[in-house]
């Protein structure tokens, strides 16, 4: 039985000053730091070769007698629900209860920088953690190396670990924290805490044994995996990244870092330990060389025996370093898993070593050193792991053999945002759709674009979007010919429109309210600009469009008429105190004015007045669309107050006459919305689902374009939806007037359309590392929950989520036919959403 200690006189740290770790094992002194690595799945080749570089000039900034310990926890974390979220809409409260107790993995990543004494790799495996044997009371006596006396050699480390600091965050990939006393130490959640329990239980304190060749922190069993020596690589060559199989093909290569497998993909709660020792290269050349001879010495006659074989890789090895100039290091790794469930020990220590198999490593099952590897990875304490457990290697190998992959940065425990789930392990995550890449310059408008091959899951996003937007406060208006929203405009209260023969929709486009005009003391009354455009918009539509054939001075001429007559009318209403705005009395002020005008400026052969005239006069009084421009209409004139309004378009969205004239009605109650002032705090969504096709006209262009400065300024999210991302190709005014202003893009599963992607690739402009993101889309599932994923994309960065919700949730969202009708069936019983729901999910 081993020998009883108190924790006290196994704690290996004597001391905490200036930033500093004092280990009991010769003083030895570490300054640690916390470390955010990048999201795992969002890094290219490109910024895997940076981190390797960083590696590389972090050691050589460090220089010789100076040791690495790199540390990453991946420890279960159970959610727990938000209080205010539980206090919410039935939806919100469904996907709360969905959730708890959902457990997760976390990961938590701090590098330990030491400076060690420049004798460290003479001491043999019996004189590490030589502390644990000496009393209390003489932990210091004859231990503190002679080195750490030296001020000045103190004072350069110091400086030497806040240059490497400087160095990470500059990076701007990874970022470095030095840790505070109370992040050290502190009882609930201190680093040493988390080590000691092997849990983030802030309640929990645990016993150590190493009894019986075993290790049991607590009620959990630990077992370290080590990789010590450079047989247990079965590659040759280790390269700067690996691929990802199951995301990756012939034409999108997903890169990965070499030590991935070991991390997330492991299914147990697990810690992670690299060591990398910088000595000083002239004395370790001379040793290797040394004991070369000595191979050779011993060595026969024949190049096939073993001696003779480890001195000549010895010389070549040597030789490598001299000739590339390469930073010589000594590299150890290991894992240890740890479980509290007996029964699935001896599955823990097989999926660990399946991990490094598929890496290509065979790990040693160690339990002799486990004293000394487990005291080893206290923070601080990296002195306590001997030397013969290293292995020589060059400094960019060591880089490569670097763990890179870091949890979703997104919090999980937040009120604001989507509710979506990292696509690693499962958490749910709060995404920000444009609050914090606003924050992040990532994006300058919030303008949204959404594709997705058939059934790939876009209407449910949206309906999960939009449900998540509601709860802020937001307001909606979708256009959609179909009904793919109308269960979540029902379950929250909106308003539904549709036209029909028997009552068709019709407008008052010339009224004028409070936002469609200024007035000051000097100049009187003024038209917006917003208007004008609405307007000679309105007016290019119904007078015939624009031929794409003229030549554009003839198209600007015809709309200049058009902007001059619309000033001049509201000019003249108001001079002369007239308030019957009208289509009908701007009519008839162009009778009384434009042939004039015309004959005036001489610009007959341009501007065709009969034609004109001709094509207008239908929506004059007495005209077969008379009241269509001269009549308000009930039903639109409420919509100002409504949070989420509804337009079906079945029927009309073929009308080559009507579409266009009932979309910039649309945006005319999307206008009034950005331009309150009242709700300028809040956002304002209006979503066209396949509904955006009108923009196909050329003399919607320039509107739509003025649309969207006006979206951008006053806090508006237009939004965009194709089932068919061809439909995005198919013209200049489709790029320029969606395509250009989106600066969020979404997609959903494109893998149908991978092997044609790169003209997709160049009309979004996407990056290479987006187009491997989007074509990873749904391609690693998880077996043991339902989701699909989704992949947004915020200018030049990039992220993929899983959309997994609860089933009330997909109650609602749900546009499959079959599911459609199971769901209808149930409602015609309850007449009621909300019960609906909760039948639907057999509650």
């Amino acid at each position: 039985m081993e020998k009883e200690i108190t924790l006290m006189e196994s704690f290996p740290i004597y001391g905490y000053e200036n930033n500093s770790l004092i280990s009991k094992e010769k003083g030895c002194i570490t300054i640690p730091i916390e470390i955010k690595l990048p999201d795992v799945f969002t890094l290219d080749q490109d910024d895997y070769d940076r981190l390797n570089r960083l590696n590389m000039t972090i050691i050589d900034t460090l220089g010789p007698n100076t040791l690495i310990h790199r540390q990453n926890y991946f420890l279960k974390e159970k959610y727990t629900p938000i209080i205010e979220n539980l206090e919410g809409d039935p939806l919100q409260v469904a996907s709360e209860n969905h959730f708890t107790g959902r457990e997760c993995f976390r990961l938590y990543t701090y590098w330990y920088i030491s400076i060690v004494p420049n004798n460290y790799f003479k001491s043999s495996a019996n004189k590490v953690n030589r502390y644990l044997k000496k009393k209390l009371d003489s932990f210091f006596d004859y231990s503190v190396h002679e080195d750490y006396m030296n001020s000045g050699l103190i004072d350069s480390f110091h400086a030497k670990v806040s240059n490497v600091c400087n160095l990470i965050n500059e990076c701007e990939i990874i970022s470095a924290n030095i840790l505070t006393e109370k992040e050290l130490f502190n009882n609930n959640n201190g680093l040493f805490k988390k080590y000691y329990t092997l849990s983030n239980d802030i309640d929990k304190a645990t016993d150590i044994s190493f009894d019986d060749n075993t290790i049991h922190v607590g009620n959990k069993r630990a077992q370290f995996y080590t990789i010590e020596n450079l047989d247990q690589f079965t590659n040759e060559d280790i390269h700067p990244y690996n691929y990802y199989r199951k995301f990756s093909s012939e034409s999108n290569p997903f890169p990965i870092g070499n030590l991935f497998s070991i991390g997330f993909k492991i299914p147990f709660e697990h810690i992670i330990n690299e060591y990398t020792y910088i000595p000083e290269p002239e004395k370790v050349i001379k040793g290797l060389r040394n004991k070369a001879k000595n191979f050779k010495k011993y060595g026969g006659d024949s190049i096939d025996d073993n001696n003779v074989i480890y001195a000549n890789q010895i010389y070549e090895f040597n030789k490598e370093i001299i000739e590339t100039h390469k930073d010589l290091v000594f590299y150890h790794l290991n894992v240890v898993g740890f479980t509290d469930n007996k029964v699935e020990f001896n599955t823990m220590c097989q999926k660990i070593k399946s991990a490094f198999n598929n890496i290509k490593l065979k790990p040693i099952e160690n339990t002799l050193d486990r004293k000394n590897l487990f005291f080893a990875g206290v923070p601080g304490n990296a002195i306590g792991i001997s030397s013969d457990m290293y292995m020589p290697m060059p400094s960019d190998m060591a880089s490569y053999l670097s763990y890179y992959e870091g949890e979703y940065s997104e919090p999980g425990w937040a009120i604001d945002g989507v509710r979506l789930v990292d696509r690693i392990n499962g958490r749910p995550l709060s995404v920000s759709w444009y609050k914090k890449p606003e924050e992040l310059g990532w994006i300058f408008n919030r303008g949204t674009l959404v594709a997705s091959g058939s059934g790939g899951g876009k209407s449910y996003i949206a309906n999960h979007y939009f449900a998540s937007e509601l709860r802020t406060g937001a307001h909606i208006i979708i256009m959609e010919d179909g009904d793919s929203y109308e269960k979540l405009v029902k379950f929250y209260g909106g308003i539904i429109l549709e036209n029909n023969d028997e009552k068709p929709y019709t407008f008052a486009p010339f009224k004028l309210d409070k936002y469609d005009y200024v007035n000051s003391k000097e100049k009187g009354k003024k038209l917006s600009e917003e208007k004008i455009v609405s307007l000679v918009t309105l007016l290019l539509v119904i007078s015939g469009g624009v031929d794409q054939k003229v030549v554009s001075v003839d198209h600007e001429v015809r709309k200049t008429v058009l902007e001059n007559s619309i000033v001049g009318y509201y000019q003249y209403m108001w001079e002369n105190d007239i308030n019957d705005f009208s289509f009908n009395t701007y009519y008839e002020y162009l009778k009384n004015n434009l042939e004039k005008t015309i004959r005036d400026k001489k610009i007959e052969k341009v501007f065709d007045i009969n034609t004109f005239f001709f094509l207008l006069e239908k929506y004059y009084k007495g005209g077969v669309r008379e009241d269509l421009l001269n009549k308000d209409d009930d039903r639109i004139g409420r919509l100002s107050s409504e949070r989420l309004i509804y337009f079906k378009l079945t029927g009309i969205i073929d009308n080559e006459l009507l579409f266009p004239i009932f979309s910039l009605m649309i945006m005319e109650i999307f206008n009034k919305k950005l331009l309150d002032k009242e709700k300028r705090h809040i956002n304002k969504i209006l979503n066209l689902d396949e509904a955006w096709k009108v923009l196909v006209r050329p003399e919607l262009e320039d509107y739509f374009n003025a649309q969207s400065r006006l979206a951008r300024k006053y806090g508006g999210q237009p939004m965009f939806i194709s089932q068919k991302v061809d439909d995005f190709l198919a013209s200049e005014v489709i790029k320029n007037a969606i395509v250009v202003n989106s600066h969020i893009k979404v997609f959903l599963d494109m893998n149908d359309l991978e092997q044609n992607f790169d003209p997709i690739q160049q009309m979004m402009g996407l990056t290479d590392k987006q187009r491997k993101s989007i074509l990873s889309i749904n391609k690693d599932l998880p077996e043991d929950r339902k989701l699909r994923e989704v992949a947004i994309a915020w200018k030049s960065n990039i992220k993929v989520y899983g959309i997994e919700t609860s089933l009330e949730e997909k109650c609602i969202y749900e546009t499959k036919p079959n599911e459609v009708k199971k769901i209808n069936t149930i409602f015609d019983k309850h007449r009621n959403w909300e019960i609906t729901a909760k039948t639907y999910a057999g509650k």
